[in-house]
């Protein structure tokens, strides 16, 4: 029950002050040339949609140990990330990522949801496709198992750049193979580019 009283407070002085607040700012100007407006009264300098190109690299932990025939890589990964912004707060992902411990490469898809912040703004997202590994078995011949898998991935970003175009990231994001495989833990840092 208090819980809910607090709640309901912090509601009610925060619809209170947001008045106080807009009330205080006064006009704004837009001279310039049409586009050019930033600050109090003008333009907005925010990406709501667009396309953005992001790289992660990090460290990639596998639960179990791949087969002893497999690549064997010290315990990292790269990637890149093509997102699809529909708005500030939602994003289309397309990512392909390798595991160099394992050799495992992974492609998935999927939506990825952004808190409301500035500068720091926290993320959360699921994603879902192939997961290819290749597993050795002597050196006559090789087996190749390719699975769908599930990327939960949840990170924090810091936003830069003169519209918050560019951002700095890091995430925590496991593969989940369905129906058989290790599942790779990957926390690793991004940058990526809004266009």
């Amino acid at each position: 029950m208090k819980r809910h009283s607090r709640l309901c407070g912090a509601l009610v002085l925060l619809a209170a002050a947001a008045p106080l607040t807009a009330g205080a700012q006064e006009r704004g100007r837009t001279d310039g040339p049409e586009g050019s407006e930033y600050g109090k009264g003008g333009y907005s300098g925010s990406n709501s949609t667009g396309v953005s190109f992001q790289l992660d690299w990090g460290a990639a932990i596998n639960d179990e140990k791949p087969s002893r025939a497999a690549p064997d890589g010290p315990p990292l990964y790269v990637g890149a990330t093509v997102s699809w912004w529909g708005a500030d707060w939602f994003a289309l992902d397309a990512s392909a990522t390798y595991v160099f411990d394992g050799g495992r490469f992974s492609a998935m898809v999927g939506p990825r949801f952004r808190s409301w912040g500035w500068p720091l703004v926290f993320s959360a997202g699921l994603r879902a496709g192939a997961i290819y590994t290749p597993e050795y078995i002597n050196s006559s011949f090789d087996k190749e198992e390719l699975h769908f898998g599930i990327s939960p991935d949840v990170g924090a970003e810091v936003l830069v750049g003169h519209r918050d175009n560019i951002s700095l990231g890091l995430h925590y994001t496991p593969d989940i193979p369905i129906g058989g495989g290790y599942v790779t833990h990957r926390l690793g840092m991004s940058v990526g580019y809004r266009f």
